[in-house]
């Protein structure tokens, strides 16, 4: 017996179930018994991962792999995540506790384990736990443009900050620098932290991100699996982490594979009122815009009883048009007339690639949702028109639902 085989069976016979699911729609269960590099005749990095399924082992390449899912997800955490912190590279994880020594950082995850990297390294972290009541407050404070270093203090219900250098983090002071002064902040007195840096700051681009139990998401330079069922992967920042597979959420393969159109600006959108007018209506046509990852009501996207986080909200006449930002394969979507006008509506959706017709239909509120697989090789625009049918406008409420392309 030789060794792959006799740890393929060790690790099968412990390992929990994942889903695999490819980029053409298959799906692969079984537990994961390899995770190792390969190299491809196009020097793209990628990895071959290997599932024990019933008929026998399976590898998968991740350049045609989507993703993998915990068939049992682990159960989450939140209790020894106080801090989160942002990395630089995308990753946003959580984690017990977080000092500073110079230019170092120490991070201390909920297993214990201490990653140590460059402060240089960290956008930002929070250092108290998650409140619904602050957590619009502190995303605007991260969405700014500030050009110094920032400390954010939380007085009640208000957070409130400054601009300055953040120097050595303690688990008892924050030593924030303030018109040449060095002051030590009681650490329960931070809310969170931001650091300063350049825009021209460029890392390793990654080939996957993580997410564990514990709510951490890993953007992932490499990984490997061991013998001893650990996933073993490093950031585009360089930290090097282990996390026990029983512990995996899923590891996402879709960057760069999957875009939905939410995600795009539409290179032109047009609308139509059913009773048109001579001049143009600004008000009118905000009321009627499209809407992206809600419905036309900024409510969720609901079909049938089923609710979506991503897709696209219109209102007959629309017509939007989108550049692909490169060569894909599929355009799949689920449409539907929105819940919450139901039964009503009454609309015609015609979706084109580079003026080809590649989808007409009419589709009522009576009617169940429609599962949409296009062929859309070599197209570069895709045209997405909501028209009028039978019933005027009336409740013409298009829930275009997860719709995105595929490489």
């Amino acid at each position: 017996m030789n060794a792959y085989f006799l740890t393929a069976v060790l690790l099968a016979a412990t390992a929990p179930l994942f889903e695999a699911q490819t980029l053409d729609g298959r799906t692969t269960i079984g537990p994961i018994v390899e995770i190792s590099p390969v190299k491809l005749d196009d020097g793209q990095p990628c990895y071959r991962v290997t599932i024990d399924t019933a008929a026998g082992p399976m590898s998968l390449h991740t350049n045609k792999l989507l993703q993998l899912s915990s068939v049992e997800k682990p159960a989450e955490r939140p209790e020894v995540s106080a801090v989160r912190v942002e990395l630089l590279d995308g990753s946003s994880v959580a984690a017990a506790d977080y000092t500073v020594h110079g230019d170092r950082f120490a991070l201390v995850l909920p297993n214990n384990h201490i990653v140590d990297l460059p402060v240089a390294t960290v956008s930002a972290v929070r250092v108290q736990p998650h409140a619904a009541t602050l957590a619009d407050q502190w995303s605007r404070i991260l969405a700014m443009q500030l050009d110094a270093d920032v400390l954010v203090v939380c007085n009640g219900d208000v957070l409130n900050y400054h601009s300055g250098v953040l120097h050595d983090v303690t688990d008892k002071v924050v030593r924030f620098e303030i018109d040449g002064e060095v002051l030590p902040i009681k650490r329960p007195k931070v809310f969170g932290l931001i650091y300063r840096r350049s825009a021209d700051e460029s890392l390793p681009e990654p080939i996957c991100e993580l997410t564990d139990a514990t709510g951490s998401r890993w953007s992932v330079r490499s990984l490997e699996l061991t013998d001893e069922g650990d996933i073993c992967l490093s950031t585009p920042c360089g930290a090097a982490v282990v996390c026990q597979l029983s512990q995996v959420v899923q590891i996402d393969f879709s960057r760069g594979k999957v875009i939905y159109l939410s995600n795009l600006m539409p290179q032109s959108v047009e609308f139509v009122p059913f009773f048109g007018t001579n001049g143009a209506m600004p008000l009118l046509d905000r009321f009627f815009a499209i809407r992206n990852d809600v419905n036309l009501e900024s409510a969720p996207l609901r079909l049938r009883g089923v609710q979506y986080s991503k897709g696209l909200a219109m209102h007959s006449r629309t017509k939007v048009v989108y550049r692909l930002p490169g060569r894909f394969s599929r355009f799949k979507a689920i449409a539907g007339i929105d819940d919450g006008v139901r039964p009503h509506g009454n609309l015609r959706l015609v979706i084109s690639g580079d003026e080809r017709v590649l989808l007409d239909i009419v589709l009522t509120g009576a009617d169940q949702p429609v599962p949409i697989d296009l062929d859309v090789a070599g197209v570069r625009r895709i045209t997405v028109l909501v028209d009028f049918a039978s019933e005027l406008d009336v409740a013409d409420h298009l829930d275009l639902c997860n719709a995105r392309v595929i490489k």
